[in-house]
C-alpha cells in the first residue's frame, strides 16, 4: 500500500477527542463513505484551534444525522 494512501486514515488526534465526545457525530462519521471519511480528515487536519474541530465535529451531527 502506497504510504501517503495509507496515511489519509490517520485521524488526527483532536477529530478522535471530539469524535468521542460526541456519540451522534461519531455515529454519522462511521456511516460515511470512505471519500467522505477522507474528506473530513483532511479537513481537521487543517484546523487551527479546538473550537474549529468542534464545528467539523457538529457539522457531521447537524448534516449527516
Amino acid at each position: 500500500m502506497d504510504r501517503e494512501a495509507d496515511n489519509s486514515y490517520d485521524m488526527p488526534m483532536g477529530l478522535s477527542f471530539q469524535l468521542g465526545a460526541n456519540p451522534r457525530a461519531m455515529d454519522a462519521y462511521a456511516r460515511l463513505k470512505d471519500e467522505e471519511k477522507r474528506q473530513v480528515v483532511e479537513a481537521a487536519r487543517n484546523v487551527t484551534s479546538k473550537s474549529e474541530m468542534h464545528q467539523i465535529v457538529r457539522g457531521l451531527e447537524r448534516d449527516f444525522c
